[in-house]
């Protein structure tokens, strides 16, 4: 599975537009390979918005930025609505299950996104297993995780929830592996969700 992360900060006089354009992306729903995006705005920091996109594997994304990322990004004219935009991409991700087995499921229900990146001594499968416990808030609804790994021995956890938006859990974390710890808050925008019309 791959993710692409999107990381935006838009002014306050353009957040209106950018959120409208954001829903031009619905068009993904028919795209070969796309499992679903969805996205909000951090509750700390009202003015960056980040935006994760699933898809099956490495093939179908490269081949939807080649043929039909740039005009709907375009069309849109979603680009003279931010200040600034980092993206990252993890080819390296996976579904780490609680309330539900599948992101579509999960998507659907959730209204908070917590994204927790750590920078690690080293990566070890079983390490990361060991800190979705400490990353979860064990009295909220958890109801998956994306585990996505970055460049070197980072990672970012997106882990979705229903209707309360826990607390952090940063302070739960102690794990050897771990070096430095960043978390995030975002209330989801309902009308950024977009999922394929088949699949996960």
């Amino acid at each position: 599975m791959l993710t692409k992360i999107i990381n935006c900060s838009v002014p306050d006089s353009k957040k209106d537009h950018f959120s409208y354009t954001q829903q031009h992306w619905s068009a993904l729903a028919h795209v070969n390979g796309f499992i679903g995006q969805l996205g909000g705005w951090d509750i700390d920091r009202p003015n960056e918005a980040c935006i994760i996109g699933v898809w099956d594997d490495h093939e179908s994304y490269t081949d939807f930025m080649k043929h039909t990322h740039d005009s709907l990004f375009y069309q849109s004219g979603q680009k003279q609505t931010y200040d600034s935009l980092q993206v990252n991409i993890s080819e390296k991700s996976y579904l780490a299950p609680r309330v539900y087995r599948y992101f579509r499921s999960s998507a659907m229900e959730t209204t908070y996104m917590v994204k927790t990146t750590l920078d690690l001594h080293s990566y070890e499968d079983d390490a990361i297993t060991d800190l979705l416990k400490e990353v979860i808030h064990p009295d909220y609804r958890c109801l998956t995780n994306i585990v996505t790994r970055l460049d070197g021995n980072s990672v970012s956890i997106f882990t979705l929830y229903g209707v309360a938006c826990p607390p952090k859990t940063t302070q739960n974390i102690t794990h050897q592996h771990v070096r430095r710890i960043e978390q995030q808050h975002y209330r989801l925008e309902k009308k950024w969700l977009v999922l394929a019309h088949s699949g996960s």
